[in-house]
């Protein structure tokens, strides 16, 4: 009897244990690790009205030449360079004020020379110009914070950026932004991040909201995690890429249907919210917060290689040691490569540099991220391949 009592004892105890392994064991992913090989810099001379602290990016293609263009606040204009030969083109000056004024150069696309379209976030305003930095068509641009009382609607604050780009699809501007602020009782509806502005009949629509972990938990507002990223597919969908999801969501242009794909650097890495809960627009402690952003793995930008039919995404590795003091914070990073199909391929770590990641893009000769320099006279930026490259 004594032996029968034993053998259940031992079968709790063993049940116990492995309920409570369960319970504790965090969920592990595998990313493999690749070659991905730093190659020559690219880098474009700058003249005397020229700074490298750029806001804006675009690179694109005319006739047979690969362009890069970027803003200038110098002299409120836009440079232009051939990509391949690096040399000088052009720039468009533009009027802060006045009849062609459109405050200061900020993002831009350019789809022609009397087609480029400009986003002034304090402004609110869509502005059409041409390359004689002419205003064709200006429109205020009304998004409704909260639109009723009741409504826990929150439109986003248009901020486009070189990895959230201004867009122009199907005659419709794609405008992204953020939310500035934590509020309480975010949905999968309520807070959007995209923007589509119709320009034929000057409506508005958002689309694409935060994913769950943001819905009830703080995490700080502002441009630490709230930021979002994205790119678009070769089919013309949003690939985006949020600061505190392991995976990326793939979302299409024309209904709010999207599917989603883990593109995290593998490992059971946990990304923790900077408070438990979340109270309305409460001031964040700004020290606090940089501490928590060095302690929590987070991610970055995402870009489509047309050229190579892979993808992009930046990881910020955590690193409890950085100088929270010092500016920029610059967290150890790693690339994470997927195919076409947003299947891993895996994942690779750059060495320690001065990576400017707000400011990298993809060219025909790989993935390139601008770096700062003491040279005031040159634009660089690390370039970045898979090992069996084929393009170069």
């Amino acid at each position: 009897m004594k032996s029968i009592h034993t053998f259940y004892i031992s079968i709790l105890i063993s049940l116990i244990s492995l309920i409570s392994a369960s319970c504790n064991n965090k969920e592990f992913k595998e990313t493999p690790p690749i070659n991905i090989s730093e190659v020559e810099d690219l880098v474009f001379p700058l003249d005397d009205s020229t700074v490298a602290n750029m806001e804006y990016i675009q690179y694109f293609q005319r006739n047979d030449s690969n362009i890069f263009a970027f803003t200038n606040q110098y002299d409120n204009s836009i440079l232009f360079y051939d990509y391949d030969s690096r040399k000088y083109l052009k720039r468009i000056s533009f009027d802060k004020e006045g009849k062609n004024g459109i405050g200061n150069v900020f993002s831009f696309y350019y789809a022609g020379k009397d087609s480029i379209f400009h986003y002034h976030y304090n402004f609110r305003t869509a502005i059409l110009t041409n390359e004689k930095g002419e205003v064709l068509d200006k429109d205020y641009i009304i998004v409704n914070p909260n639109p009723s009382p009741d409504s826990l609607f929150l439109a986003p604050t248009l901020f486009p950026r070189t990895n959230s780009p201004l867009k122009l699809l199907n005659g419709n501007l794609l405008i992204p932004g953020f939310l500035m602020a934590e509020a309480e009782g975010e949905n999968d509806t309520n807070r959007p991040v995209m923007t589509y502005f119709d320009y034929k009949t000057k409506e508005i629509r958002h689309s694409v909201c935060y994913p769950q972990m943001y819905h009830k938990k703080n995490w700080g507002g502002d441009f630490t995690w709230r930021t979002p990223y994205y790119t678009l597919s070769s089919k013309n969908e949003l690939v985006f890429s949020f600061s505190a999801d392991h995976n990326i969501r793939v979302h299409s242009l024309f209904d709010d249907k999207y599917n989603e794909f883990y593109a995290g650097v593998g490992g059971d890495y946990e990304i923790e919210p900077f408070e438990e809960t979340v109270v309305n627009f409460k001031p964040i402690d700004s020290e606090k917060l940089k501490r928590h952003y060095i302690e929590n793995l987070s991610y970055g930008p995402i870009h489509w290689d047309k050229y190579r039919d892979v993808y992009y995404r930046i990881a910020m590795m955590p690193d409890s040691d950085i100088n929270i003091n010092k500016r920029p914070i610059r967290k150890p990073i790693e690339i994470i490569v997927l195919d076409k199909n947003f299947n891993i391929i895996g994942k690779s770590p750059l060495k320690r540099d001065k990576y400017l990641i707000n400011q990298c893009f993809v060219g025909l000769e790989g993935f390139h991220i601008q770096v700062q320099t003491e040279n005031d006279d040159e634009l660089r930026f690390k370039t970045f391949i898979i090992k069996d490259d084929k393009n170069k």
